[in-house]
């Protein structure tokens, strides 16, 4: 993972999500240039980028199964499993 900024600007932001309605921290959703979709973490000053993906359905999916459990690192792990196993089917 990387922090967000050294990668390059979110050109189509298609959803920002609040994991926990008390938390000030969010989670973006943009699509990039080459067609790939970011996943980044937001949180006061901070941002960090969890995954990138060419499966959007799959990300969403993640994502909605860890809305279920209502806690922030329920989403940003979610994430970081989807990354996982896509590092794991191209190694």
């Amino acid at each position: 993972m990387v922090p967000a900024e050294t990668g390059p600007p979110a050109e189509d932001v298609i959803i920002t999500l609040r994991p926990a309605a008390h938390c000030a921290s969010t989670i973006e959703i943009d699509r990039l240039g080459d067609g790939s979709y970011r996943a980044t973490h937001r949180a006061g000053t901070g941002t960090l980028e969890l995954c990138r993906t060419d499966d959007l359905e799959r990300l969403l999916r993640q994502l909605n199964e860890a809305l279920i459990s209502g806690t922030e690192v329920g989403y940003v792990t979610a994430v970081r499993n989807l990354h996982e196993l896509a590092l794991a089917r191209t190694g």
